[in-house]
């Protein structure tokens, strides 16, 4: 994909690896990621995790920085939401969410990497693409999912046709007895 001022790949444009997508696209949807978990998802060496969101900050699709304990976050901005057809809000993530973002970020990457969520053609929409979806709307008694798994109609699964509502929960849940 070629994005910049010269789309036909001349002065200006900025070449994206399918790799710079993936991991572009995969970063908007859960409104940051660490480093690491970065590396995970591209399968990159920590140096290599490093030049590679230095790349996407120098060409102004992303924010870096130490936000909380642990790795470095990597989100995007908005020339980077544009780049990848969002119109998500141009934000780092909420200090009040760090750890719930990388508890869904964990999750999803787990359910991607299972042999049958690839080979059903499953897809994950983030919280994030679900309260885009009602205009960020959602009242005090209202609940989004931290994500949806969709398994296609037809896949060679028992759950085929099926959406399925994924939460990352930080804190025990009692339930009555």
């Amino acid at each position: 994909m070629t994005v910049g001022a010269a789309r036909d790949g001349g002065p200006g444009a900025v070449q994206l690896t399918e790799r710079d997508l993936r991991g572009l696209l995969f970063v908007a949807e859960m409104y940051g990621l660490q480093f690491d978990l970065l590396a995970r998802l591209l399968e990159l060496s920590e140096d290599a995790t490093r030049r590679l969101a230095a790349r996407w900050r120098r060409l102004g699709y992303a924010g870096t920085g130490r936000l909380g304990p642990g790795p470095a976050w990597v989100w995007l901005t908005r020339r980077g939401l544009t780049a990848c057809g969002l119109r998500y809000t141009a934000v780092p993530p909420a200090l009040s969410r760090l750890a719930h973002i990388r508890a869904a970020a964990v999750v999803r990457l787990a359910l991607e990497s299972a042999p049958s969520y690839a080979e059903s053609g499953a897809h994950w929409r983030s919280e994030r693409r679900l309260r885009a979806r009602i205009g960020g709307r959602v009242g005090v008694r209202e609940h989004l999912p931290d994500g949806e798994i969709h398994f296609p109609n037809g896949c060679a699964l028992p759950y085929a046709g099926e959406c399925w509502a994924v939460e990352a929960e930080l804190t025990p849940k009692t339930v009555p007895d």
